[in-house]
């Protein structure tokens, strides 16, 4: 049943019963905390109006019976009538309560007038509301039977609004008793899409629906949550251009809504940042249950792929960046995620090509798939490759591969290569830390490349040997990353070093070969580095013995190594 036709549920029972009956009815309005029920109370008023008196009552903070009477009687509204008892007069009871008044000689109890006063209820619409916050003090058994009496014996509609789930053991016991005695009909409130509506006039209407979508698909009853999302999302929203792609704030709003379920439900749910990734989002497709994906993680992630794949399929730059907000529980860094905004992802071109990329996995999903698709897979990953994420071109690899167009899967990996080489020449941590931020890939072959070019690129933008060797040898200093330059140093660049770039330098000329030697071989840079360099230096030593055709320099070279042996330096 829509919300609209439990308006009208609600609408007809109320006229009818003040119509036809003589006596009242009770309603109650139940679902569970946050879900909207005092709203779509208070709707229903502001849409449907009523004659009647009206009176709302909390139930928070009333710590007695005569609490409760005194607040009905005191705030009663009547909308209709001219005829009215001042709000002065009906207040006395709260401000003389448990005080004597005389008059004419009359001692009567503050008491004994709230009695009088409560009697004139009558023929009125009474709300009670926060029946979970009541105080201990008061008993739900003396609220419902004070219901039961407005009811019978004053034509009252009653409304009780509560989430029976939440009462408390001891009320809950009370409150069944009562119910078949007092509850007419029963207005159950299962949805918060109304107040998501009601919240976010200011918002695409494409996206409130996808919001709705989410709390359906997860059961999240509760609105409490969606302010969060809404909030955030307006917040962030604010800072970026007025004009932007709908593609654009759709992924945020997922991301924000990822980011906030895994706060508020992921323990319970068993479900992670470290869930969403291109290997889950297979298996989801080919309905794969392992023991990593199975039980209630399944059953999420199935959910969130079917309110949209980008949940599970697309772990993009913006999912890696509110990822990190999230965890960190600190303030959004709005300077960054502008800049991202602002960047490629932003552009409405790239975001076209990434839903002309889904619109092809889906096609392959549903088994719809032409002479044409390979072509077009090709021709749209091709022009991805700046922005995407590496697990969806290695997967867009695989499937040209798969519909035998190896010749396209050849083509788009080398294209991936071209521009990580050039990416890793500029940062090849950032390029690694990016591309294995859910953990590395043994299936896939671009993280298997990069992992491979490790070495290569981690001494690009090292010091020379000279340059370190020079300012240690001299002055025992340790430039940055010295130990990376010994540790990869060749043995043509110990021969270098030594032999030919000593000797043209000023300062290192000074010294003899000998002495040069044995500040390296005695070297703290990296003691665990030293066996190592003693390996080169004995081979460097050893070639030039078995090269030399003079015999006195043998004998020189002969006498060094042994020296240096009885030493330990070899």
């Amino acid at each position: 049943m829509g919300i609209q036709e439990k308006r009208k549920r609600l609408k007809d029972a109320l006229e009818k019963n003040i119509k036809e009956e003589k006596m009242g009815t009770a309603i109650a309005i139940t679902g569970s905390w946050g879900v909207g029920k005092t709203y779509f109370w208070n709707k229903f008023r502001e849409d449907y109006p009523s004659k009647n008196k009206y009176v709302y009552v909390s139930l928070f903070g009333l710590e007695s019976l005569g609490d409760l009477k005194t607040h009905i009687y005191s705030n009663i509204e009547n909308n209709h009538s001219s005829i009215e008892i001042p709000r002065w007069i009906r207040g006395l009871p709260s401000i003389l309560k448990d005080t004597k008044i005389s008059q004419f000689g009359i001692n009567a109890s503050a008491k004994v007038f709230d009695s009088l006063m409560f009697n004139q209820v009558k023929d009125a619409v009474i709300c009670f509301d926060d029946f979970e916050r009541m105080s201990n003090k008061l008993d739900i058994k003396d609220v419902m039977g004070l219901a039961n009496q407005l009811k019978l014996e004053k034509n009252c509609q009653i409304i009780l609004i509560l989430d029976e789930s939440k009462t408390e053991d001891k009320n809950k016991e009370k409150y069944s008793e009562y119910k078949e005695k007092l509850i007419d009909e029963t207005i159950i409130i299962n949805s918060v899409e109304p107040l998501i509506r009601e919240n976010t006039k200011d918002i695409d209407k494409q996206l409130v629906d996808l919001m709705v979508k989410f709390a359906d698909e997860l059961k999240i009853h509760n609105f409490r949550f969606f302010q969060k999302v809404i909030r955030l999302y307006k917040q962030f929203r604010a800072e970026l251009p007025d004009i932007v792609a709908y593609s654009t704030e759709k992924i945020i709003l997922i991301r924000i809504l990822q980011g906030y379920f895994i706060d508020d439900y992921g323990e319970s749910s068993n479900v992670g940042w470290k869930d969403f990734t291109i290997e889950n989002a297979i298996k989801l497709m080919n309905g794969i249950e392992n023991d990593e994906l199975q039980g209630t993680k399944f059953i999420v992630l199935n959910r969130l792929s079917k309110v949209s794949y980008q949940f599970v399929i697309d772990p993009d730059q913006w999912l890696f960046e509110f990822k990190k907000w999230f965890e960190q529980k600190g303030s959004l860094d709005f300077k960054e995620l502008k800049q991202l905004a602002n960047s490629d992802l932003i552009s409405e071109k790239n975001n076209l090509i990434k839903e002309e990329l889904q619109t092809l996995m889906n096609q392959w999903r549903n088994l719809n798939v032409d002479q044409d698709y390979c072509d077009y897979l090709f021709e749209k990953s091709s022009e991805s490759i700046t922005f995407n994420d590496l697990e969806n071109l290695n997967f867009h690899c695989f499937l040209l591969k798969k519909f035998g167009r190896n010749d396209l899967s050849k083509q788009l990996k080398t294209k991936v290569i071209a521009l990580l080489i050039s990416r890793m020449k500029e940062n090849y941590n950032q390029v690694l830390e990016n591309a294995t931020h859910f953990g590395y890939k043994n299936d896939n072959l671009f993280h298997w490349y990069i992992k491979r070019q490790k070495l290569h690129y981690s001494l690009t933008g090292l010091p020379s040997l000279f340059d370190v060797l020079k300012v240690y040898v001299l002055d025992k200093n340790i430039k940055n990353k010295a130990k990376l330059v010994l540790q990869y140093a060749t043995q043509k660049d110990w021969d270098d070093f030594i032999f030919i770039q000593s000797t043209a330098d000023l300062e290192l000329k000074a010294l003899t070969k000998g002495e040069l030697m044995t500040v390296i071989l005695e070297q703290k840079i990296d003691s665990t580095l030293t066996p190592l360099i003693k390996q080169h230096i004995e081979a460097i030593l050893f070639d030039k013995l078995s090269v030399s055709t003079d015999s006195f320099q043998q004998q020189n070279i002969e006498f060094v190594i042994e020296n240096f042996k009885k030493k330990g330096l070899l």
